[in-house]
């Protein structure tokens, strides 16, 4: 079920809002000129103690950033507590205290602890930073007054810079004393710094958010409406060299070895050494660098059933590639109403992922022990900004050749190559100009690789090249935007290679009935001697996120020979899109409700043949109650239309319409328990349907620790699965192929559980685990009556004979196609299955002393399957019990050596 509803870009911490109209008209005067609020930074002339008490002399030299007003409850209107906010600094960091008055304090001062960038639920202040003053970035540092701390750059929470931070709670309200280096920081070289600045204040028993540099509700926020910081100096640029020196123990517990594989190994263990290093290239730049990158305390991704053809995407968790990911951002600039991927040049779980040759070493013998990953000898990223407005990010990762060790049954051992050596590139060029109002920029990835074993040589192509280049316009004080983006990409390697790129699942190039043969610039004929494939993509979107009445137009156009899976992320190419959408958000409350949207859109897709793949129109609602209490509902039609996939390779075949609908409803996120409940369904005219409700309870049973369970109960029954194709040559209206699909009832029900107990804040355990049930029951074999049509004929009943053999595991159907006719009888293997599976990760983590961390890491994983076809709870999570587990135990400690 694909159904997406994305809000306009919204402001970090506002949720409603209320203004008298005077107040109103008064607040929208004023964002509507450049007279955005000016702090001065004083050098400090006396020392400081970060010790949350803003007792030193040196404070009450620096005029309070002040006068804040709120944008909700009662937007445009004074603050109801005052808050005082002081910038000082010296060569070395920025120091800012932070006074935030409550007349309820101290009982009415709201104080958690958490996860470092987890949400508190707390009181909070946010300072973010536009250190270029470009309009376009921003830094955030946030903290609560039990200590918490939260930091991000350009929304990437995944940026964790060294600097320090102690608050104190008293009769008066909070206070914050925080000290940054600049050393953490990326700004230009001069000597004279002006700052954009904002600073919103939360108090959470009221849901009260206050900004010092005012913006409205229904604009969209950011940098470009940021106030002022100005008054450094900066006598040198500040020194930044950091190593990250770890060492690395790790052990595992395998229940799931093999005792009779000659590689059988329980019990390994083993012991590694490495690092990260950061160095400022001046005060603009910064060269980050990995050796022998760890991990492991990365949590794992959560188990999925995928019966698709197409890949399943993962986020990337891994810190390093993580950090600073947004500079790469390339051709994926959303919309409003059921977004698609866009384009995805880089996907950086491409390195170090599991060996892509395992099915090699695994036909090569009886048994086989493959690595689990690619090993990253080593990546390097330098990333900042010129003066001239230039931004820059290169990225460059090596991965190791890896070898499988392979025995044959009679004992003979051999080896066989996995994953060749492998140089992964990115760079990405953006030019700001016009104040940041436009910006141009490019885009370029490479992937090379040493192919010496003629077997990856087939699998893998040598070389992949893709490069774009895009822009974006924003005016109307950023209410409007234009986004474009133009792409091409260039694969090339063994023709094996070339030719299991042609006949993947993102084109089908040996479909029989394809009628496009050319994209206007490239041939996209299918070729089993090429040894190369070419490609192009474009997408493009104008939007107005700003004022009451919001909505876009997009639109996009993918090559049948574009392939970016290299180095990115990509289902399907062959496709043209349009897609438009028209709302109104209204934002003053009424006696019932807080905040109103509604919204509406329509999409089509077809491909470079004309066919049309997917159309389909969407309404939703969004609001939020007085009691802060939300809703979102949404309706979906998808029109009947030709699908040139579901043969997996075969001609068109026609899919029916459906019916989509979804209710989600939250709690108050003031309160200490939080319920979220989504109901969704769908039906189809064909008589497939689909059922799904998800409740998520979070509870906080005191201010440090927070529970989440989410069960999850789904159901889909569908009229035409795929289960193989076999060759036929009677079967001359599918071009000598016959294709078997089936109905299909699938149920999945898992339990997402996190359990985070911060016992300081420096200290943290959070425990995840997610139980999995899920059946496939197949029944009424069937085959499509002709293509480009939706008539099915099942077997045994429309046409031809079907009976089952074996039991078991050793199930079967053997079919007779056309009874007394020609046609050969083939025989399918029962595809029935049942799927138990728990995965879990358990943390703790310690930042021992600034910027040094140690981590226990505990992982288990187990799994298994059974040709049932029906979910039972009870039996399936016996028998999940008694399943053997992996378990994997890390220990890692890192050094920070720096400022």
């Amino acid at each position: 079920m694909r159904l997406k509803i994305r809000p306009p870009t919204a402001p970090l911490l506002a949720l409603a809002l209320t203004l008298p109209s005077t107040a109103r008209a008064q607040a929208r005067k004023d964002t509507t000129t450049d007279t955005r609020p000016v702090v001065v930074a004083v050098r400090r002339a006396g020392p400081i103690d970060i010790d949350g008490h803003l007792d030193e002399a040196a404070w009450k030299a620096a005029e309070p950033a002040t006068g804040f007003i709120q944008q909700t409850p009662d937007e445009g209107a004074p603050a109801t507590q005052r808050t005082d906010v002081r910038f000082l600094y010296d060569d070395q960091a920025l120091y800012i205290g932070a006074r935030m008055y409550d007349s309820a304090a101290p009982a009415g001062v709201t104080a958690r602890l958490a996860r470092r960038d987890d949400d508190p639920q707390s009181d909070e202040l946010q300072i973010d930073f536009d250190p270029y003053h470009d309009r376009l970035h921003h830094v955030a540092f946030d903290v609560d007054p039990a200590g918490w701390r939260g930091d991000s750059n350009d929304g990437d929470s995944s940026w964790d810079p060294v600097w320090e931070v102690k608050t104190s709670v008293d009769s008066l309200g909070w206070t914050a004393e925080i000290r940054i280096p600049f050393s953490q920081l990326h700004f230009s070289s001069d000597s004279v710094q002006t700052w954009g600045l904002e600073i919103m204040r939360l108090v959470h028993r009221s849901q009260e958010h206050d900004l010092w540099a005012f913006y409205h509700r229904d604009e969209t926020g950011g940098p470009s409406f940021y106030g002022t910081l100005s008054g450094l100096r900066m006598s040198h640029a500040p020194l930044h060299a950091e190593v990250l020196p770890y060492v690395v123990a790790r052990t595992e517990r395998l229940g799931t070895a093999n005792p009779a594989s000659p590689f059988y190994d329980p019990h390994p263990t083993d012991f590694r050494v490495g690092g990260d290093l950061d160095y400022l290239l001046g005060r603009s730049f910064a060269l980050s660098a990995t050796v022998n990158p760890d991990f492991g305390q990365v949590e794992v991704d959560p188990a999925v059933v995928n019966l698709t053809a197409f890949e399943t995407y993962f986020p990337e968790k891994r810190p390093f590639f993580v950090q600073g990911s947004s500079i790469f951002d390339f051709g994926s600039p959303g919309c409003m109403v059921d977004c698609g991927r866009g384009l995805d040049l880089f996907y950086s779980r491409r390195i170090g992922a599991p060996p892509p040759g395992a099915s090699l070493a695994y036909a090569a013998g009886a048994y086989a022990s493959v690595p689990d990953n690619t090993t990253i000898l080593g990546a390097a990223k330098v990333t900042g900004r010129t003066s001239g407005g230039t931004t820059v990010g290169l990225l460059d990762a090596v991965t190791n050749r890896e070898v499988a060790r392979v025995a044959e049954s009679d004992g003979t051992r051999l080896t066989q190559p996995v994953a060749p050596l492998t140089n992964d590139f990115v760079g990405r060029v953006k030019q700001d100009l016009d104040r940041g109002d436009l910006v141009l920029g490019g885009l370029f990835t490479s992937a090379d690789r040493r192919l010496h074993d003629p077997g990856l040589a087939g699998l893998l192509p040598a070389a992949a090249r893709t490069g774009g280049v895009d822009g974006e316009y924003f005016w109307g004080h950023h209410a409007y935007h234009l986004y474009a983006a133009l792409t091409a990409s260039h694969v090339a390697g063994d023709s094996a290679a070339i030719l299991r790129l042609q006949r993947s699942s993102a084109r089908y190039y040996q479909r029989p009935d394809r009628t496009a043969h050319g994209d206007g610039l490239f041939s996209t004929t299918y070729d089993p001697h090429a040894r190369s494939l070419d490609g192009y993509g474009a997408i493009a979107r104008v939007a107005k996120g700003g004022g009451s009445w919001i909505g876009d137009l997009n639109g996009a156009a993918v090559s049948p020979g574009f392939e970016t899976n290299d180095l990115g992320f990509q289902q399907k190419a062959d496709w043209l899109w349009l897609n438009g959408s028209f709302g109104r958000r209204l934002t003053t409350p009424t006696r019932w409700y807080r905040t109103l949207m509604a919204v509406g859109g329509a999409e089509g897709y077809w491909n470079y043949d004309g066919d049309r793949t997917r159309s389909d129109v969407t309404g939703a609602l969004v609001l939020q109650l007085l009691d802060y209490w939300s809703g979102t509902f949404i309706y979906q039609r998808l029109g009947p239309a030709l699908d040139d996939r579901l043969t997996r390779g075969g001609p068109v075949v026609a899919k029916a319409g459906e019916t989509l609908g979804q209710v989600e409803i939250s709690t108050d996120p003031r309160r200490s328990l939080i319920l979220d409940a989504t109901l969704g369904a769908g039906r189809s005219d064909d008589g497939g349907y689909m059922d799904k409700v998800s409740l998520s309870a979070t509870v906080r049973p005191s201010p440090n620790v927070s529970v989440s369970l989410t069960p999850t109960y789904a159901r889909n029954v569908s009229t035409a699965q795929y289960v193989t194709s076999v060759a036929d040559p009677t079967a001359t209206a599918f071009y000598g192929e016959r294709y078997v699909f089936a109905h299909l009832d699938e149920k999945q029900l898992s339990m997402e559980t996190r359990v985070n107990v911060t016992f300081t804040p420096a200290l943290s355990l959070e425990l995840y685990a997610q139980p999995l049930l899920a059946s496939g029951a197949y029944s009424d074999l069937e085959q499509f009556a002709r293509p480009r049509s939706q008539a099915k004929l099942v077997y045994g009943r429309d046409v031809g004979t079907i009976r089952t053999t074996g039991t078991g595991e050793n199930r079967s159907y053997v079919i007779d196609p056309d009874g007394a006719g020609p046609a050969k009888s083939f025989t399918v293997p029962d595809p029935n299955f049942d799927l138990r599976s728990l995965r879990g990760t358990a943390v703790l983590r310690w930042e021992w002393r600034p910027g040094s961390t140690a981590y226990l890491v505990w992982t288990q994983t187990r799994s298994a399957s059974a040709p049932l076809g029906d979910l039972a709870f009870g039996r399936d999570m016996r028998a999940l019990g008694r399943e053997p587990s992996d378990n994997v135990f890390e220990m890692k400690v890192s050094y920070w050596l720096g400022q």
